[in-house]
């Protein structure tokens, strides 16, 4: 077994006696323009009265009113004083004898009320010269406030006549030393991490760090860093007032190796916080490397056996950059069981300086040679090791199941008890909305329509993303994405599997899903046949959806809507056929019916901007990609030349620009597929230019991208600036295409890259977090999810994807401004083109919306992905020899008109007969089989004759489940059934 060495390190913190605290005035009337000042019940007079200066305060109260003085004149309004020790101010009074309380105020709390009488340095009542009052910042706190905003100090009503006290020299005062903390960063790299802002004037100073040891003789007598990397950066905001929580840290970076087992001290000299309390810090410990996290990097849920396995190797100094490794000769790296036992050794591989994404001098760890099932973590001698991982073919079942549940916590009605978990709650008050009055303006506008403040049902459907809107663009691409992913894997998505109230009705759980969508997208239809844009609140809801009273209002019909919904349409109808036949049928002729108002509609709507409606805008200023898409829907689904011809008219109207395949404004991608995947005969010359421009473009720029642009292999952008809104931390999307293409293309190699794809959101990423709520070792823990509303619930709702790192807010937020801003985020990062790494902008919190968001189509993709990728198979799992003897098994035929038997002999060393038996009227019909690895990857391809017995022999193929699945001529999934090689 390999020995372990536990990391040791005790802090004997050397804190000195507070030096030279000083005060922050909050208020001392020495403004320029003492009148705007706020203030209540009282005069902000000049002369004789102040203390110091010209200016005071001549609080004025009554029986009934508390005078108070505003901080925005002195530029402390909602500052954050819950550092700070103690309240400070001079105040005296026109009545000997008198007394008051104080308290802080902000916009969203109220502190505690205080009587100053037993915080008076000088006798006790008030007199008629100025005392100073000394009060401790604690006593004036609450529990749901710690003063972390402060706007206004206010005094206590009075029952005396006339009473005046005058106010000077108000103040907060830090008494306090900052707290230093220490930890290995590698063998050569200690970090030394402080509580608060802190004076950098002397904090280069390599002469005030010392570390020492007796037993390593690099280090007796004392050493000295060589350099010292300062690194500022907002970890979260404090809830309620939004003040940013700052880390502070400091990385001493030294010349030789620390040497495991060895003991050490480490003390640092000069540090004090911005009052100047200084501190200081003189810790022993024993170097462990065992105990070092952050430089090794993995995907923290794991690897399916035969995936390519990529670690990362790097790390960030702040203003020293990139910790330094030997490029020539890199360090070796291991792969260990989390039993302690080695199971992999490799060499690491540098892959390039990547200052501008992550920061760091990248290496790749590469052990994809490793198949055993295990969990294991990576450690590279001198600089630590990863999370735990696992090897399996059932790494990503738990992924699978929360990002599709995470779907049902979106829907608008009730979470019901039997099926929310922690999670339950009410939904939308609402079950009607109004027509916008904004509608009577519109040039889409029509006599049918009802007319504006009428109000119409609007039930079921998801909430969008953070907001209570509902939008017709992301819903549509939405149901694309996993209309898509059922027609290409079916037995992956069984029933009774999400748990939802609908599972166990013989019907897939994901349609049923979809379904509930599909429920209220259909209502999004007005009488002439055109689609709302939007069904949202006035304005943006916060709390639980049970909290938004507010009306609903229906936003403008739109081609762009109307064009999306007739393809959404469309596919539903393929896809709900076999389950909901009259309902799916509906579904078609909404679809058309939308088609004939786009016909009379051949211009494309303008971007809806409506007043007094705060909602996601979602500007699409093009249509012809939508109406593109549709037609195309609409010929895969029916066969109808109309629709063929229209479709070659409008894809001849735009541009063959195929990127962006999720994106809810280029449709261009939707289009083609439909087109490309029909059974219908179609005109080569669209889909071969698709798949040309795939195999020479698109492919290419992707693997590029991936293999040698980026070094943590994403397939994203190769510009900074245009990081955020998931392209980073949403990878899943590009495993999507990698999907999408690989089945188009016949190129299960495709596969691979889009597991590579999957370890970036899954923790293989600078942060080494995941970008999936409750999945993995490091997750968000505030998501722009209405399930997480602080108080309510404990964690937030597993499975939903944030968005991740962004180059940048937008500035219309408090938070934005405090997260970018050079004093908490250094080496700066305010700019899109400062230096600080972009892929490192990343700040867990609700408030940063692009950064924590997330829309229902963001959802729907993962959910897509880890459902390929799973165990999961809606055919029974054979557990044994005999469980896969001969059985016959009733499968309905897609038409509906007819059964099919499915007769599989007793296997003998690997060797199955399959037989199907079908009716009369398909005895000449042609079927196809084709043989799934448990992980997805088609490994055998074959001719089925009906009633006739088809051999496959497995015994040449490694031990495990495979899937057989059988296909009509037109491409129908009639069967699938799994297979056991043992």
């Amino acid at each position: 077994m390999m020995k372990r060495t536990r990391y040791i390190a005790m802090a004997l913190w050397c804190l000195s006696a507070p030096l030279m605290a000083q005060d922050k005035i909050l208020w001392d009337g020495e403004v320029p323009d003492p009148a705007s000042c706020n203030i209540a019940y009282g005069t902000i007079v000049s002369g004789a009265d102040a203390h110091s200066g010209n200016y005071c305060f001549r609080a004025e109260p009554d029986n009934s009113h508390s005078p108070r003085i505003g901080f925005n004149c002195s530029d402390m309004w909602r500052a954050d004083i819950s550092g700070f020790d103690e309240l400070r101010f001079f105040i005296k009074c026109n009545q000997a004898g008198q007394t008051t309380s104080v308290r802080f105020t902000t916009y969203f709390a109220k502190g505690k009320w205080v009587n100053i009488d037993q915080y008076l340095t000088g006798s006790s009542p008030l007199s008629t010269t100025y005392q100073e009052v000394k009060i401790p910042l604690d006593s004036l706190k609450t529990a749901s406030y710690d003063l972390s905003s402060v706007e206004y100090l206010e005094f206590g009503t009075s029952s005396t006549p006339q009473v005046q006290f005058f106010v000077d020299d108000i103040s907060v005062s830090d008494l306090t030393s900052p707290i230093v903390s220490f930890k290995p960063v590698s063998e050569k790299i200690a970090m030394v991490k402080i509580s608060e802002r802190f004076d950098t004037t002397g904090c280069y100073k390599t002469e005030n760090y010392t570390l020492t040891s007796l037993t390593d003789a690099n280090y007796q007598g004392g050493v000295h860093p060589q350099r010292v990397g300062r690194h500022h950066y907002v970890t979260g905001l404090k809830p309620v007032s939004g003040t940013p929580v700052v880390a502070f840290e400091l990385f001493l970076i030294f010349d030789k190796p620390l040497i495991n087992g060895q003991s050490y001290q480490l003390s640092a000299e000069g540090i004090s916080d911005m009052s100047g309390n200084k501190v200081s810090l003189d810790t022993a410990f024993a170097f462990s490397d065992e105990g070092i996290y952050g430089n090794v990097k993995v995907n923290q849920v794991g690897y399916l056996p035969n995936a390519p396995k990529l670690g990362k190797l790097g790390n960030f100094l702040g203003d020293q950059w990139s910790m330094e490794l030997d490029t020539l000769d890199p360090p070796s790296f291991e792969v260990v069981t989390t039993a302690g036992q080695p199971a992999f050794a490799g060499q690491c591989k540098y892959l390039k300086a990547d200052s501008a994404f992550s920061g760091e001098w990248v290496f790749d760890l590469d052990f994809s040679s490793l198949t055993k099932p295990d969990e294991y973590y990576l450690r590279v001698p001198g600089y630590g090791r990863s999370e735990p991982f696992r090897i399996g073919d059932d790494v990503y079942k738990d992924a699978y199941f929360h990002s599709a549940k995470a779907l049902y916590y979106q829907r608008t009605g009730a979470i019901d008890p039997a099926y929310g978990g922690a999670w339950v709650r009410e939904g939308l008050s609402a079950t009607t909305a109004e027509i916008h009055s904004s509608h009577s303006s519109s040039p889409l506008y029509d006599q049918t329509d009802p007319v504006p403040g009428t109000q119409i049902p609007m039930t079921k459907g998801w909430l969008d993303a953070g907001d209570y809107g509902r939008y017709v663009p992301t819903a549509a691409s939405a149901l694309f994405v996993l209309f898509t992913a059922f027609e290409l894997y079916p037995q992956k998505f069984p029933d009774n599997h999400l748990q939802i109230p609908e599972s166990g009705n013989d019907i897939p759980d994901i349609i049923d899903e979809l379904k509930y969508e599909t429920d209220w997208l259909k209502l999004m239809q007005a009488p002439d046949g055109g689609v709302y844009f939007r069904v949202t609140p006035a304005t943006w809801s916060s709390g639980l959806p049970e909290d938004e009273k507010n009306t609903l209002f229906v936003s403008e019909k739109t081609t762009q809507a109307t064009a999306s919904f007739a393809a959404a349409m469309a596919m539903a109808h393929r896809n709900f056929k076999p389950f909901f036949p009259a309902y799916a049928d509906t579904c078609l002729d909404m679809a058309k019916k939308a088609w004939q108002f786009l016909k009379i509609h051949p211009e494309p709507s303008a971007p809806v901007n409506v007043q007094g409606i705060s909602a996601g805008p979602y500007p699409d200023p093009e249509d012809g990609d939508n109406r593109a898409w549709a037609a195309a829907e609409l010929f895969k689904t029916t066969g109808e030349d109309t629709y063929h011809q229209d479709f070659i008219y409008w894809y001849g109207q735009i541009p063959h620009e195929f990127y962006a395949t999720m994106s809810w404004q280029q449709l261009t991608v939707k289009a083609i597929w439909a087109y490309s995947t029909t059974k219908f005969p179609t005109l080569p010359v669209y889909s071969d230019e698709f798949k040309t421009k795939l195999n020479t473009e698109i492919l290419p720029a992707y693997h590029d991208r991936t293999m040698h642009v980026h070094p943590y292999h994403g397939a994203y952008h190769p510009f900074k600036e245009y990081v955020g809104y998931g392209s980073f931390g949403m990878a899943q999307s590009y495993a999507f295409d990698y999907i999408m293409f690989s089945h188009l293309l016949n190129k299960p190699e495709l596969l691979d890259s889009a597991q590579v794809q999957l370890d970036i959101p899954l923790g293989n990423n600078p942060l080494s977090m995941t970008f999936l709520t409750g999945i993995g070792k490091h997750s968000p823990q505030f998501p722009l999810h209405w399930s997480t509303v602080p108080g309510k619930f404990a964690s937030p709702v597993p499975g939903v994807p944030v968005f991740g790192p962004a180059a940048s807010l937008v500035m219309n937020r408090p938070s934005s401004f405090a997260i970018q801003d050079s004093a908490n985020r250094y080496p700066y990062g305010f700019k899109k083109s400062d230096p600080y790494p972009v892929l490192r902008r990343y700040t867990d919190a609700r408030e940063a919306v692009e950064m924590a968001e997330f829309t229902v189509q963001e959802i729907a993709v993962t959910a897509a992905v880890f459902a390929f990728f799973s165990p999961v198979n809606a055919a029974p799992a054979p557990t044994s020899e005999q469980d896969a003897s001969a059985s016959e098994q009733d499968v309905r035929m897609r038409d509906g008109r007819t059964r099919a038997y499915l007769r599989v002999r007793h296997p003998s060393r690997d060797l199955y007969d399959i037989t199907l038996v079908t009716g009369d009227r398909h005895t000449r019909d042609q079927f196809y089989g084709q043989l799934f690895s448990s992980s997805g990857i088609r490994v055998k391809r074959m001719d089925i004759r009906p009633n006739t017995a088809t051999q496959i022999d497995l015994t040449t193929f490694s031990r495990g489940i495979y899937i057989l699945k059988i296909t009509n001529k037109a491409g129908d999934t009639i069967m699938a059934r799994k297979l056991l090689a043992y």
